[in-house]
């Protein structure tokens, strides 16, 4: 696994809860707060053809289904009348989820990534978007609140090859996503991972107003324990759940925040949205408004991923999509980086 972690483009998969959604007739409500990981409970046969799907169009990577797992939100999941309440079981699902993803490769050549969605993907409604966390809106609340749920993948955790942390909207939890990744170098095996920020507004700024220069810092920045020891960076930086035409000005002003603090860039990993318009409205749980002609997806990522190419300023390049991107338009993504 790690000749393939060391290929210059990884192509990561799409969305998968909305090709759930697009593509096999899941309904995904306040019922179901797990989101995707509610399959694993109901339907974990779908859940897999719908990841062999994205295999099929060349994804190299595939993140678990789990992006909103989380013990509350199997708690509010009722299965014939009770809810998933034990830590033993819950941890036996999230085994499961990570089983599914590997197995989806049939054999081939694939690493897989943990998914860890922001805490406020696993609230009700969701507040990843916003960064709206109420009380939980503190450093080491986030900080131990992420390092619990990483527990959960005890049983796992030998079996995946990358953590993502996806979809942070605040900076307080940016470095406590950081934190959280360094704690299993003293309990388990390190693993490299990942961290992407959510642009949903018109600005390069997080929801809760800070600049990419500050994200960077959080990440990059020299921290070390009580014991002398130094926290690892990421092994990958960047943007998802974000609109695709925002991509090439986010991506060159983490480079121009990375030249001023002096930091050395690692991978970057973009997933955008092919919504085409349309906006998640997270309390109806639902995609609204029309779509928009905004061009073709694949094409528009791939001219950012050329671009980023011939500026050289990164240690390689993950790029797949999120929200609304379905395994055709990995496909197109996987002849571009093929050159077919």
């Amino acid at each position: 696994m790690s000749s393939l972690l060391n290929r210059p483009i990884l192509l990561l998969d799409g969305g998968l809860g909305t090709t759930l959604e697009d593509s096999y007739a899941i309904k995904f409500d306040a019922s179901t707060p797990l989101w995707s990981s509610h399959l694993l409970l109901t339907n974990p046969d779908t859940l897999e053809r719908a990841q062999q799907s994205f295999i099929k169009a060349g994804a190299d990577i595939l993140l678990t289904p789990t992006y909103q797992a989380s013990h509350d939100g199997f708690a509010r999941t009722v299965i014939d009348g009770e809810s998933i309440d034990f830590f033993e079981e819950i941890c036996q699902y999230l085994d499961l989820a990570v089983d599914i993803s590997r197995h989806a490769f049939n054999n081939q050549p694939g690493l897989v990534a943990l998914s860890l969605g922001a805490y406020g993907a696993t609230m009700s409604p969701t507040q990843e978007y916003s960064g709206n966390y109420g009380d939980m809106a503190h450093e080491t609340k986030l900080e131990h609140w992420h390092v619990a749920r990483i527990a959960m993948y005890w049983a796992s955790w030998d079996k995946v090859d990358v953590v993502a942390f996806e979809t942070i909207p605040r900076l307080d939890e940016v470095r406590a996503v950081r934190t959280a990744a360094n704690v299993n170098r003293h309990a388990k095996v390190m693993k490299p991972y990942w961290v992407t920020c959510v642009f949903p507004g018109e600005d390069d700024r997080l929801p809760d107003g800070s600049s990419i220069e500050d994200v960077v810092k959080a990440l990059f920045e020299e921290r070390r324990w009580s014991d002398g020891v130094e926290m690892l960076v990421p092994w990958g930086v960047g943007i998802n759940c974000t609109k695709v035409q925002k991509l090439a000005g986010l991506v060159k002003e983490f480079e121009k925040a990375a030249e001023r603090t002096g930091v050395q860039l690692p991978r970057l990993v973009v997933a955008a949205n092919g919504s085409k318009g349309q906006k998640y409205d997270s309390v109806t749980q639902t995609w609204v408004g029309d779509k928009e002609d905004g061009g073709d997806w694949a094409e528009q990522v791939w001219d950012v991923v050329q671009e980023v190419k011939h500026r050289g300023k990164w240690s390689g390049i993950v790029v797949g999509g999120c929200c609304k991107t379905g395994p055709e338009d990995i496909a197109k993504l996987r002849r571009r980086i093929d050159g077919t």
